[in-house]
């Protein structure tokens, strides 16, 4: 773990995501006792690819923070050249154990000490800033995402109250680029069945939680057929539907996250089935 190193104390070590330990920020997310659920091997899979992928594309992706030998938090991050900025899209701690010891605190000072210097994504120069869109979601004891970010001196973004940025450069002030959503382009194939389509992805509980939106689908509605595209491996199916991952019943894309509401999701499954046309 010498190459890449960055030292930030005597117990712990912040080193650069590569092909040699992907295997420590592939599996870093997955609780202890689901490491062999095939459903979380798969999304480990998917990440692998994912990683694999972002350190060919740019070179950096993550960083990985260790304890002695044992990886207890990771930051990931991705160039947006067109805005000079890097989005930094995960930071994440697992453990209980290794809560408020810094450990976060260490990995993004350990990023924006790098991030001050030239990069050959923006031509030469340095970014000039940081942005993230923190997640809720934290469990009871765990620090608060957003006030984490908040108080190592991210500023809100005045368009978008969830956006927050931490300008490298003096003066800088964050306007987000307006882009285009993804929209869903109906498919006379998908009618009367259920597609879940899906890609490799920064995070491993992403496939579990489409694998929890088709076993919800399943009680809902029996003997429903459920086809599974992923974008990667079949991607003109993907691009003709103008989508990367989402799951589309009878034509028409579900915007309802199982896990924030399971019945609005339940609802709006059954509504889309009980409609005849596209």
């Amino acid at each position: 773990m010498s190459e890449g190193k960055y030292s930030v104390g005597e117990s712990i070590i912040v080193v650069e995501a590569s092909e040699n330990n992907l295997d420590d920020l592939c599996k870093l997310c997955v609780p202890l006792e689901r490491k062999s659920d095939p459903v979380f091997v798969r999304g480990v899979e998917l990440k692998k690819i994912w990683a694999g992928d972002m350190l060919k594309r740019w070179g950096s992706v993550a960083k990985i923070a260790y304890v002695g030998e044992s990886p207890a938090g990771l930051i990931q991050y991705t160039p947006v050249p067109d805005e000079m900025v890097v989005r930094i899209i995960c930071i994440f701690v697992p453990c209980r154990e290794h809560w408020r010891k810094g450990i976060g605190r260490r990995l993004l000072t350990s990023l924006i000490e790098d991030m001050r210097s030239p990069k050959s994504w923006f031509g030469g120069k340095p970014p000039s800033a940081l942005v993230t869109k923190p997640f809720p979601g934290e469990k009871p004891g765990q620090y608060p995402a957003r006030n984490f970010f908040v108080d190592m001196g991210f500023k809100q973004v005045e368009e978008d109250p969830s956006l927050l940025y931490y300008p490298l450069k003096h003066g800088f002030v964050y306007r987000p680029v307006e882009r285009r959503r993804p929209n869903y382009v109906p498919q006379e194939d998908d009618k009367g069945k259920v597609v879940i389509i899906y890609s490799p992805s920064f995070c491993p509980w992403s496939y579990l939680f489409l694998k929890k939106s088709e076993q919800e689908v399943g009680k809902a509605v029996q003997g429903v057929h459920i086809r599974w595209i992923n974008s990667s491996e079949e991607p003109t199916e993907a691009e003709k539907r103008g989508i990367s991952e989402g799951v589309i019943v009878n034509g028409r894309l579900i915007s309802s996250f199982i896990l924030d509401d399971r019945e609005a999701f339940i609802n709006e499954v059954l509504t889309a089935l009980r409609k005849s046309r596209l």
